[in-house]
């Protein structure tokens, strides 16, 4: 059987907070590190070369990324521009749900394992309401793809089994991993990543239990010589890779794998 492989450059695509710099919460994995290099809604007009916005932001009071309250004005420069809308909710509620239907195109939805978890890095437990909104997407019809952080607990694994074993009731066509980075300011910034082997694992298991699923390798994952290893060792497992190294795309290349790219965020 041919090795395949697609690797996505995310270059059309940008991402937008349409919080700005403000979150509500202060998660141990990110404190808000990540909304600071992001574009606002008002830096839109100037994205126009985009084919695609990521629109994602903090989390108000209610744990919810905002959409619902921009629209009106998101649908005007979706007309304008042909935008593809990828968008992070939070817990929305089915009615603030169906306001951004029409908008959607894809939407990358986070999911933890475990309340333990939950409680641990988010320090809230919207356990239920979290797979509540994931059920209300696939109910509604949205284009949902969910995303799993392997070590999001500081590096350890904790959560991820738990997704497993409760998305394989669903009829789902792709999964996005991330890995969890040691982030700058944030609680665990001096924890290690998981090793590698621990990723592939993770990896082996979800193939065994959702033997149809895609498995993408998202752009959130440790740079430097672990992206080296991580990527050279999910080669063969995984469907998609986000952001290769050169070394990963020659590799690639030199074991005859059957290569396709795409340049825009991997969910689309």
């Amino acid at each position: 059987m041919e090795n395949k492989i697609h690797f996505v450059k995310m270059q059309n695509t940008k991402s937008i907070s349409l919080t700005g710099s403000f979150c509500y919460l202060n998660c141990k994995h990110c404190n808000k590190h990540y909304l600071k290099n992001m574009a606002t809604i008002n830096d839109i007009e100037k994205l126009s070369d985009m084919s695609s916005l990521l629109l994602s932001g903090g989390m108000n009071e209610e744990i919810k990324v905002p959409v619902y309250n921009f629209v009106e004005k998101l649908k005007q420069y979706k007309d304008k521009y042909k935008f593809k809308y990828n968008l992070h909710t939070g817990f929305m509620n089915y009615n603030e749900l169906n306001q951004i239907k029409d908008i959607s195109d894809a939407i990358s939805f986070d999911l933890v394992g475990n309340k333990e978890t939950m409680l641990n890095v988010y320090g809230i437990d919207k356990f239920e309401e979290m797979w509540r909104t994931f059920d209300d997407l696939i109910n509604l019809g949205f284009n949902v793809k969910p995303h799993i952080t392997i070590g999001l607990n500081g590096g350890k694994l904790t959560h991820e089994i738990d997704v497993l074993k409760r998305l394989k009731n669903y009829k789902i066509d792709e999964i996005i991993f991330l890995v969890f980075i040691p982030t700058k300011g944030s609680y665990f910034e001096k924890n290690n990543p998981p090793q590698i082997e621990e990723v592939f694992e993770v990896f082996y298991e979800t193939k065994s239990i959702m033997k149809n699923v895609k498995l993408t390798l998202g752009c959130m994952h440790p740079k430097g010589m672990y992206r080296k290893k991580l990527q050279e060792k999910l080669l063969f497992i995984a469907d998609k890779i986000v952001q290769p190294v050169k070394y990963t795309v020659e590799l690639a290349e030199k074991l005859e794998f059957e290569i396709t790219w795409s340049y825009e965020c991997c969910v689309f």
